[in-house]
């Protein structure tokens, strides 16, 4: 079970939720969708030609999007507010800028069964998206 929400996003997830909003290396990406995988089943993953990048998701749009958001900050909802986009129907993320779209050269929705150690969340971005090196 999450923490109780907080009136301030926690600092360590804080941290890692700036690989949403920047092509960052796949380590750094890993790592924050293990952290995800504690609470989320499934999560959003793009390769750019400059790192990765990735999402909590949700298919009821950004609602439930920014109370997911919060669980992972571990911050009360009401304190946040969280820009997201439609990558394609049932498919919203969070993103920097709506109307700034960076088109990934691949992208994928994947799912876990429950928490997922950073390395074994690598490995499976690697089998879904490929390797660019």
């Amino acid at each position: 079970m999450s923490d109780p929400a907080g009136d301030r996003p926690d600092p360590t997830r804080l941290h890692l939720l700036h690989s949403v909003f920047h092509a960052s290396a796949l380590t750094d990406v890993a790592e924050a969708i293990s952290v995800a995988t504690e609470d989320e089943r499934e999560v959003y993953v793009e390769r750019l030609t400059d790192g990765w990048r990735w999402s909590l998701t949700h298919p009821g749009s950004g609602y439930p999007l920014l109370r997911i958001t919060a669980r992972f900050l571990r911050v009360d909802y009401h304190r946040i507010t969280v820009p997201f986009r439609t990558v394609e129907e049932g498919v919203c993320i969070v993103c920097k800028d709506p109307g700034d779209v960076i088109v990934p050269d691949t992208w994928a929705v994947l799912q876990f069964d429950g928490p997922t150690p950073a390395d074994v969340v690598e490995q499976r971005i690697v089998q879904e998206l490929g390797d660019p090196t």
